[in-house]
């Protein structure tokens, strides 16, 4: 059996879409959470408002969803913001990950 370490399992690549980020992210945050040692060093409830805010934000924008947005940006306007968001979980993951033991 091949050994995979906590960290090798919370990855958020290109491929994936906001919801899948999204899960990794809140999953490994709520593994965290409950770690006494981590919470004097991180503000849960902020990272979960930024996540909950970004969440909606690709909700209204219909990100990776089969509905076309009705917002008024174009295709180039919703990829990147797309693109942002896949940053954002990307960042939050890498910085979550360095309190994994």
């Amino acid at each position: 059996m091949v050994g995979v370490s906590v960290t090798d399992l919370f990855e958020v690549s290109d491929s994936d879409t906001v919801w899948d980020a999204w899960l990794t992210a809140v999953n490994l945050l709520d593994m965290l959470e409950n770690t006494h040692r981590v919470s004097q060093y991180y503000d849960f409830v902020q990272a979960r408002d930024k996540i909950a805010k970004l969440c909606a934000m690709a909700e209204v924008h219909s990100i990776d969803r089969n509905v076309p947005c009705k917002c008024g940006l174009s295709d180039g306007e919703h990829s990147l913001l797309r693109r942002k968001m896949m940053t954002f979980f990307k960042l939050q993951v890498a910085n979550l990950k360095h309190f994994v033991y």
